[in-house]
């Protein structure tokens, strides 16, 4: 008798009592007859962990963090935890088919090259009334032989879910770099992941989004660091990223190609391509957030000239990496002279 090779599903949730149950049954009536699920809440306020408390099914677990770790770390959390050979990372809202499972996993017992596989999907509101399906150019097939071709398809194709919310083989995760509180953290994280193995997406329409996505500017600033630690945006000492969301979306490409486990030549080389494939992509609206941050540096130097000691320095590294990752991405909006400012502004301050 053959056994089905286990799936460890790692839900992470905050506060979805108002959808945790329908999740939870989604999950628990897969086809697939080896699963593990473990319920990671983290730290909510509301009915969530007793919701779950009460489930009985011998397959789930429940982890609950002592305080909001916040979501990028949580999913984190998601996908490191376990032991089996594949992992499912999954939020509290969104649903799946019967057959999720089973039929990605059958892509990935035929091709063990395949990283991670994900499936069509659709948007839907909380009547089950479906809003719309995603178009097929949100899935991604990243199959080539060649590593980097696959890491530039990802960078050239990928838009959204439901292309990230797939079955991914463990081997490939371990490989990856921590998580980042960049904007499109999930965008470059499957770049990376191309790089250790194919991305494969199925034609059927197995994944269902509650509600779709969020407004990016949004995204973004839940994605600072000090938004997850429930820290102010407006503190001098917060990155400033979330000003300039798609720039540090492609900027984020390069900082984690700078530590891939490739060769060291084809690393340079792939960071090399960043910027030509979102500025192919992305440069209309990328000048545009170029405009807006100048006419915000005014108000940031103000608060770096506020700051004095060790702390001047770190103030001006917030602005000079938002700098930095402009320059790399739109040149010809030529920030030279601002950051010739911070840096003579920061050393000055550093021993006032």
């Amino acid at each position: 008798m053959t056994i089905s090779p286990s799936v460890d599903v790692n839900l992470f949730v905050y506060n979805a009592a108002d959808t945790i149950s329908e999740t939870l049954d989604c999950i628990l009536t897969q086809s697939w007859p080896n699963l593990r699920l473990t319920v990671i809440d983290n730290a909510s306020t509301d009915d969530t962990p007793a919701i779950v408390a009460r489930t009985t099914d011998h397959r789930i677990r429940l982890i609950r963090n002592r305080i909001n770790i916040g979501p990028v770390l949580n999913c984190q959390r998601a996908f490191w935890h376990g032991t089996s050979d594949f992992v499912m990372p999954k939020t509290g809202d969104d649903l799946l088919a019967p057959d999720f499972i089973a039929e990605i996993m059958e892509t990935l017992l035929q091709n063990p090259e395949t990283a991670m596989c994900h499936a069509a999907g659709l948007i839907f509101d909380d009547d089950r009334s479906v809003r719309a399906a995603y178009p097929p150019t949100h899935s991604l097939d990243a199959t080539s032989p060649d590593p980097v071709a696959r890491a530039r398809h990802v960078m050239a194709h990928y838009t959204s879910a439901p292309a990230f919310w797939g079955i991914y083989r463990r081997a490939g995760i371990e490989r990856l770099a921590p998580l980042a509180y960049r904007p499109g953290w999930d965008h470059a994280v499957l770049a990376e992941l191309a790089l250790y193995g194919e991305i494969r997406a199925l034609d059927a329409t197995l994944f269902w989004r509650r509600h779709g996505g969020k407004n990016v500017a949004d995204l973004a600033r839940g994605c600072s660091q000090f938004t997850q630690r429930n820290l102010p945006l407006d503190d001098a000492l917060a990155d400033l990223f979330w000003h300039i969301p798609l720039t540090a979306t492609a900027y984020g490409h390069i900082e984690r190609f700078a530590v891939a486990r490739i060769d060291p030549a084809e690393r340079r080389a792939l960071m090399q391509s960043v910027p030509p494939i979102f500025r192919a992509r992305w440069l209309p609206m990328m000048r545009q957030e170029a405009a807006h941050f100048r006419a915000a540096l005014p108000d940031l130097l103000d608060r770096l000239a506020a700051e004095h000691g060790v702390v001047a320095p770190w103030a001006g590294r917030q602005i000079a990496d938002a700098l930095n990752a402009l320059s790399a991405l739109v040149p010809e909006a030529d920030f030279s002279p601002e950051r010739s400012a911070v840096e003579a502004l920061s050393t000055r301050l550093i021993s006032a």
